[in-house]
Parts: structure tokens; C-alpha cells; sequence
């Protein structure tokens, strides 16, 4: 049997940047024991596997798939999925928002000029740690790298992470992760990935310099978070990291030192100290479609 699959890299204009992605439309054809082999196969961050929908309010049910555990969001997978979805014909392209179905639950999906906006799930900030040495050490760098301006926390818009704040960009290029000590931090909190950022940036048109770790999920590095960028808006609304004039218009740099540049946009709106929605979008480009052999 054969089975259609697409590559595309979201997150990025230019080919072979951002982060890519496997979709394979008729997840049906699978057997449920191949999924995880699938995603293995593939050995990308993310593979996804579209379905009839089982809910009357969405269009497709979406599973993902790392390449060792099946996770219940992320951000690119999602926009990938549904630009996949709108450029093959599976859906009109007027299907505005297109609505996916995941373990999460329901996340609409807009196409927008040359980008594609996905809503997030409201924003839970979570357990926030004290800057320590072993923080430090996960990540390769001295105490004195970790900004103690913002607090490290775990935050999550559908997909936790410890978000940690980096003084520098030298610093944050520096990162090395130790992998065993990142497990004795992140294991206790019940999540897989660490998010460091800082403001300083490569490029002056963006606001944040990002780099995204997840060793026990099968994802050494991950060259575009859009899940978790949900997740860092509203850390930025909350604490006030960024001006509140600039919420509507935060653009994270990520991947650059894997060599696969990613601009993620992400649009935070704000009542008083209230944060009602939360939107993360870019591009998508296409890369190849195959068959794959079952």
C-alpha cells in the first residue's frame, strides 16, 4: 500500500529554513501501531496524521507525533498541517479559519496574506523556579548567563515549557545542554522542554532571540516553537518585558544556530492586566510530497 505524505518548513520565506514537517492527509490508511514508527521513520521534530473529523465543530482531527511520544499540540505542525491542508485541494482556501481538532482540543487556523494565525489556548503560568546553578548547568552556562530581571517559569499555552531569560545573545549562543542535568530539572515538573530567550536579537526588526531544547522527546534542538511562543506572548504581557504598544506585533528569531533562520510572529491582546487572546503565525514553504511504502 501506498500513502501520500507532504514536507513543508513553516515558520520561514525561504526553503530549507524554519522547521519542517511530515503530513500524511489519510491517516486512516495507518494502522495504529505504525504512527510512532512513522514518526520515527521520518525523524523530524514533529509528524502529523490528518482524520475525518469526530467533532461536529472542527473540520479534521490532527494527531502528532515526535519522533518517540505522541504530544497533544505544537505550533508549527499545526499551521503546517493547514496549509497542507488548503494547497492540495482538501479543503477550499476560503475555509477561513480552518478548524483542527487535537488531543488538545480545538485550535482555528487562519490564512492571512502570506502567513498563516493559529488562536492559542488561554495561557497557564505554572511553577516558577529560583535561579539556580543547576538551571545553569542544564543549559552550559554560569549563573551569572541567567537574567534575574524576569523569573524562570513554567508557562503553557497548550504545550509547557520552562521559559528561562538569558542576559546576552553571546550568552545564548553559547548554550550547551547537558542533557542529564536537563532531565533532573525538567522531570519534576512533569514537562520535556526548556525555552531560553533574550532580548537581544540578530536582527533589530524582531523582539526576542529564542533557542528551544527537548532531548527526552526525540528533539536534540527545535529550530521553531510556535506552541511555547504562545506561551513566552504572555510571559512578555505579564511581566512587562516589552512595551504594551508592542504586544500586538512580537516577532521570535529561533534556529539560527542550527542554520535554519525562523520568524514567528505572535500578536498578544491585552485588557487592563487581562490577556484575551493570544495569536502565532508565519509562513510555510513547500518542500516535496512522496509516498511512503506500508
Amino acid at each position: 500500500m501506498e500513502i501520500s505524505f507532504y514536507q513543508v518548513d513553516v515558520f520561514t520565506k525561504h526553503l530549507f529554513g524554519g522547521n519542517p514537517l511530515a503530513v500524511f492527509p489519510q491517516a486512516q490508511d495507518f494502522k495504529e501501531e505504525d504512527l510512532q514508527k512513522v514518526a520515527r521513520e521520518m525523524n523530524l521534530s514533529e509528524t502529523t496524521f490528518v482524520y475525518p473529523s469526530t467533532s461536529e465543530e472542527a473540520d479534521f482531527d490532527v494527531r502528532i507525533f515526535t519522533p518517540t511520544c505522541e504530544i497533544p499540540f505544537a505550533g508549527h505542525p499545526t499551521l503546517g498541517t493547514a496549509y497542507v491542508l488548503r494547497e492540495n485541494g482538501l479543503v477550499t482556501k476560503d475555509k477561513n479559519p480552518l478548524r483542527l481538532n487535537f488531543k488538545a482540543g480545538i485550535i482555528p487556523v487562519w490564512a492571512e496574506e502570506d502567513k498563516g494565525f493559529m488562536q492559542h489556548p488561554p495561557a497557564k503560568f505554572l511553577q516558577e523556579l529560583e535561579r539556580s546553578e543547576k538551571i545553569s548547568q542544564a543549559l552550559g552556562l554560569g549563573l551569572k548567563c541567567l537574567d534575574d530581571r524576569f523569573p524562570i517559569q513554567v508557562v503553557s499555552t497548550g504545550f509547557p515549557a520552562l521559559l528561562v531569560p538569558v542576559i546576552s545573545l553571546d550568552n545564548i549562543k553559547e548554550v550547551a545542554i547537558n542533557a542529564q542535568v536537563l532531565d533532573e530539572v525538567l522531570e519534576p515538573l512533569g514537562i520535556d522542554m526548556v525555552y531560553a530567550f533574550t532580548t537581544q536579537v540578530v536582527h533589530s526588526s524582531f523582539t526576542l532571540h529564542s533557542r528551544a531544547f527537548a532531548p527526552s522527546m526525540g528533539i536534540p534542538e527545535d529550530p521553531a516553537t510556535g506552541s511555547v511562543s504562545g506561551a513566552v506572548g504572555a510571559y512578555l504581557a505579564k511581566y512587562d518585558v516589552i512595551e504594551k504598544e508592542k504586544l500586538g506585533d512580537i516577532k521570535i528569531e529561533q534556529g539560527y544556530e542550527m542554520k535554519r533562520p525562523s520568524s514567528i510572529y505572535v500578536q498578544v491582546t491585552q485588557q487592563g492586566s487581562e490577556i484575551q487572546k493570544i495569536r502565532v503565525g508565519g509562513q510555510t514553504q513547500p518542500v516535496f510530497m512522496g509516498r511512503m511504502n506500508l
